[in-house]
């Protein structure tokens, strides 16, 4: 008798992983004009880094997420219907972006293996480094023979990678050595080309906020109760574009615009929960053209 033969035992099946959900903020900027590199610096302009730096200490970065997103949901809504609104569809891209660097700060600092990492000097220091090294080479690959660009790349260079003050203001004039570039219709298209693109600058400005951030910090971020120096600038920046919008919102309101009201729930009560207005620091004159 013919033995039977043995069922050939089943593959398994891998599970898929489902695709990460995208945010609300990165959901929304499909929707959204693009911004200039111009545009966006006189937008940072509005608000001084102290300013920032006062607000995002005073709430929880997972609280400013969900609170902005409510805000650019009913903003994004009300802008397509009222295109002459002093908070332009564009600036409401800025608050966009803003959320989407906030969002990605909060992921990488919330990492129990890499807390003290991101928030020690010599961490956020070796980004901000590789950011600036980053940019140059592909500002001289933009520049290609042309020995002013070049000069002024090689002159913008920190005179030691090892401080970081030296480094941030490299890497900010780095950084707005890109814009001027990219100005230029001819050089916009040779800087997209080489990957000089907004995107990379959006990261490089997170580099160097999280290296200003972290200025002062002497120890690792477990000591800290509330959020990482990093993520309290971005927060701060996202909390002042969210009361600017308020505001302006209302006055629309007063001149006869059919506007929703921005309301802030309860967690943010301490930015939100009073009638002062926005005035308490100068902010910065915008940078030339």
């Amino acid at each position: 008798m013919a033995a039977k033969k043995k069922a050939a035992p089943k593959k398994a099946t891998a599970k898929k992983v489902p695709a990460p959900k995208k945010s609300v903020a990165v959901k929304t900027l499909g929707s959204l004009p693009a911004l200039t590199g111009k545009l966006r610096m006189a937008y940072r302009a509005a608000f001084t880094d102290d300013q920032c730096d006062a607000w995002g200490k005073q709430t929880k970065a997972e609280n400013v997420v969900k609170e902005a997103e409510k805000f650019v949901a009913t903003m994004e809504r009300s802008l397509k219907e009222h295109t002459d609104s002093t908070y332009s569809r564009r600036r409401l891209t800025f608050l966009c972006e803003l959320l989407v660097l906030l969002e990605d700060e909060i992921s990488r600092t919330s990492k129990d293996e890499m807390v003290a990492l991101r928030a020690t000097r010599s961490a956020v220091l070796e980004v901000a480094n590789n950011a600036r090294r980053d940019l140059a080479r592909r500002l001289r690959a933009v520049a290609g023979g042309q020995q002013t660009v070049l000069k002024e790349i090689s002159a913008v260079a920190p005179a030691s990678e090892n401080s970081p003050s030296d480094v941030q203001d490299s890497l900010t004039a780095t950084i707005d050595l890109a814009q001027k570039l990219r100005r230029n219709d001819v050089m916009e298209t040779l800087a997209d080309d080489v990957g000089l693109t907004e995107a990379r600058l959006n990261s490089a400005y997170a580099a160097l906020e999280a290296l200003t951030g972290a200025g002062d910090v002497s120890l690792n971020a477990a000591a800290y109760e509330g959020d990482a120096p990093s993520v309290n600038r971005i927060e701060g920046r996202v909390l002042r574009e969210m009361r600017l919008a308020q505001r302006l919102f209302r006055e629309g309101r007063e001149a006869g615009q059919n506007l929703p009201s921005l309301v802030a729930g309860p967690s943010l009560k301490v930015i939100f929960g009073n009638d002062a207005d926005d005035s308490d620091a100068p902010a910065p004159t915008p940078p030339p053209n």
